[in-house]
Parts: structure tokens; sequence; C-alpha cells
């Protein structure tokens, strides 16, 4: 009577309940990606979000999302293709999306994977060049009137001086003269 006992495997229940990954489905949505860009592409469409761009130099930004993750292409996120071969390079990727060869990046942007999809941190260009923020490093930040205050703040985040000089040009400034033109930070 034991005998039915060996067939039971309690960790089979670990997963039973998790969704299945259908690669049809995720294939599907990365066609969709394609055919768009060479639609947009074909009738010289450039709507802001597309996902390829045209650079200056002839050649073209392809960065493919789905669920708004990266879709790594070469282990990249961003590849560039001579404008003029574009639709061949898309062609030729719907072929391997289509054949399988990209499941797995497809699946890890299905899933949010960040690991090397995460966009890198964007630079801050207003930062001094010790760290310190002007309200912590200027002289009687407390003595300013509210509008002082807001105006030296907007004016850091745009990467000015107190003054409207640019910090990259000339350097970080918290105590010079605040300019008296508020309006253009």
């Amino acid at each position: 009577m034991a005998g039915f006992l060996e067939f039971i495997d309690n960790t089979l229940g670990t997963h039973f309940d998790a969704p299945v990954y259908d690669p049809s489905k995720g294939r599907k949505k990365m066609v969709s990606v394609i055919d768009k860009a060479a639609a947009q592409h074909n009738e010289g469409k450039t709507p802001p979000t597309r996902s390829w761009k045209l650079g200056s130099n002839n050649a073209i930004r392809f960065s493919p999302k789905i669920n708004g993750n990266p879709v790594l292409i070469g282990g990249e996120a961003e590849n560039y293709i001579q404008a003029d071969r574009f639709q061949d390079f898309l062609a030729g990727l719907k072929a391997a999306v289509e054949g399988g060869d990209l499941d797995e990046e497809i699946k890890a942007a299905l899933e949010g994977e960040q690991g090397s999809t995460a966009k890198p941190a964007r630079k801050r260009t207003t930062s001094s060049s010790n760290g310190d923020k002007p309200w912590a490093v200027r002289k009687g930040w407390g003595e300013l009137s509210a509008e002082d205050k807001r105006a030296v703040s907007s004016r850091y985040r745009w990467g000015k001086n107190p003054d409207n000089s640019v910090i990259a040009e000339v350097g970080h400034k918290p105590d010079a003269p605040i300019s008296a033109e508020r309006k253009k930070a």
C-alpha cells in the first residue's frame, strides 16, 4: 500500500501556480516594435515615442523597449545603424526574433530585469566641484528672501550660478550676487 508514496514530490508545489512564460507572446510584442519602426522609417515619420532616432551623421540609433524596459541586442540597449541599411537591419532582426534568437533578451525586458539592462544614472552637470549645494555653502542663506532662495535653487538646477553665469564655464560660485533677471533662470 505504501508503494504509491514514492511518486509524491512535494517540491513540485514550489512553482505550481507560477505563470509560464510563453516566448511566442514576447516575440509578438518585439515584432510589433520592429514593424512600427519600419513603417515609421518608410513613411519618414518621426513621432516622439519611436524606438529609433536619426542622427546628424546619417546614422540611426535603435533602442527598442518592451513594457518600458530595453531589449538588449548584441548585449547593448542602443545600437547604431547606417540610415540606408536600417530597413535591412530591421528585416534581419525580425527574422531572428521570429526564429527565437532573442527569446532570453525579450523575456528579460518583459520581466523588467534590470541587471545589465538598467540605464546608467544621469550625470548631474549642476553639482559643484566639492558636491555641496548652494544652500549648504552660500554665506547668509538663511537671510535670503524666499524669492531669492527660489531663484538661486532654480538656477542651480539649470547649471547656473546666482549671477546667471554657467557653472560649467566659470565654475561654482555660490556666493555670487543674485542677478536681477529672476524670470530667466
